[in-house]
């Protein structure tokens, strides 16, 4: 199989865009090429799309169309500068035997969690993930997660260039594709990681830690507190807006087993208000073994 991996960045994460490189020359893959569309530079091995001024002002649309069309394989990945492959990305792409036109990776969060992934927006539920074995007339393919295209799709289908910065380009286009009678397939196996830990999945929603923070703030947020110290402590994050927040440091709590069942009752009250369990989730306050094994794997190639 031959991949066109097309990456769009402002060239503010140098250092993690080359993360993401190097997690694609770690592939098997025997055909490939890597293009890269917004701020950044020439370099061997990877075919520059200078588009300086899109990237600073926030065009995605712009700057992948402008990657996807010098792509020359048939299948087309899309990423953005901080999403890495793990190392068995491509052989679970392998493995997938069914035809598709577009095909979802499932993208994990430092803590464990889901990112927006196999997910539904725009319908009934709203914004939601899903489970695997789910299915729905709004499911849509975020930015550059790491999903692949045919080729043919390319051809048919373009992003809108005038939209930015959370103006749902993704959306725009997956109800583009789907307009044109292209289906959005999903294979949970392609795994590959948004390496942004501000972001951590509650229930079949997504939440954001204030103040770039990530997991790791409420290692010892709960030292030496007792039960209704951390009651309180609960609904001030929660009341404050901090729903984030909130949600680890209930996750903390069940971790360190306080109050026996209480903080597993409030928690369940906790995903039913985020719209239910999601199966095959999980969190950890010091990180995903798999996502720090890469991190140390891609870091070592480095140096």
């Amino acid at each position: 199989m031959s991949h066109s991996f097309c990456i769009i960045t402002n060239g503010k994460r140098p250092e993690l865009l080359r993360m993401v490189i190097r997690s694609i020359q770690a592939q098997p893959v025997a055909t490939y090429e890597i293009i890269i569309s917004g701020a950044y530079h020439a370099e061997p091995g990877v075919v520059y799309v200078a588009a300086e001024d899109a990237a600073a002002e926030g065009r995605l649309g712009e700057m992948r169309n402008r990657a996807v069309a010098l792509a020359q394989y048939e299948n087309i990945v899309l990423l953005d500068d901080d999403i890495l492959l793990s190392p068995g990305w491509y052989a679970a792409f392998m493995a997938y035997s069914k035809p598709f036109d577009i095909l979802t990776s499932q993208i994990r969060l430092p803590d464990g969690g889901r990112y927006f992934d196999h997910v539904t927006t725009g319908g009934p539920k709203g914004q939601a993930f899903l489970d695997e074995d789910e299915d729905d007339d709004f499911v849509y393919m975020t930015g550059g997660g790491g999903w692949v295209m045919k080729s043919h799709v390319s051809r048919s289908v373009s992003w809108n260039p005038d939209k930015f910065f959370y103006q749902e380009e993704d959306v725009d286009f997956s109800r583009r594709c789907q307009a044109q009678g292209y289906k959005i397939s999903h294979h949970r196996k392609m795994v590959v990681y948004h390496a942004d830990p501000t972001y951590t999945n509650i229930g079949r929603a997504l939440k954001r830690r204030k103040e770039g923070r990530s997991q790791e703030w409420v290692l010892h947020e709960l030292d030496g507190f007792t039960t209704p110290q951390i009651l309180k402590r609960l609904a001030r994050l929660k009341n404050s807006g901090q729903s984030a927040e909130a949600a680890d440091y209930l996750r903390m709590a069940i971790l360190q087993g306080k109050s026996g069942r209480l903080f597993k009752m409030i928690w369940q009250g906790f995903l039913f208000r985020m719209g239910g369990e999601l199966s095959d989730t999980s969190w950890s306050p010091t990180g995903a073994a798999e996502y720090v094994e890469l991190l140390e794997a891609l870091g070592d190639k480095h140096e």
